[in-house]
């Protein structure tokens, strides 16, 4: 894999279906996760950016 131990991941999503099981495998995969919305976003825009932090690794 392209991340290794230790790393940090950031990724543009939506919300809609499928975001809240997205959020669980991330939860499952880092030590710690962020979600953020830019201040400069639409208020009725569904984007949203997770950054995992302290990736687990593989198991």
């Amino acid at each position: 894999g392209i991340l290794r131990p230790g790393g940090d991941f950031l990724i543009k999503v939506f919300h809609g279906e499928g975001f809240d099981d997205y959020f669980r495998l991330m939860r499952d995969q880092f030590d710690k996760q962020v979600t953020r919305k830019p201040d400069a976003s639409r208020g009725r825009s569904r984007e949203t950016y997770l950054l995992g932090r302290g990736f687990k690794g593989r198991s």
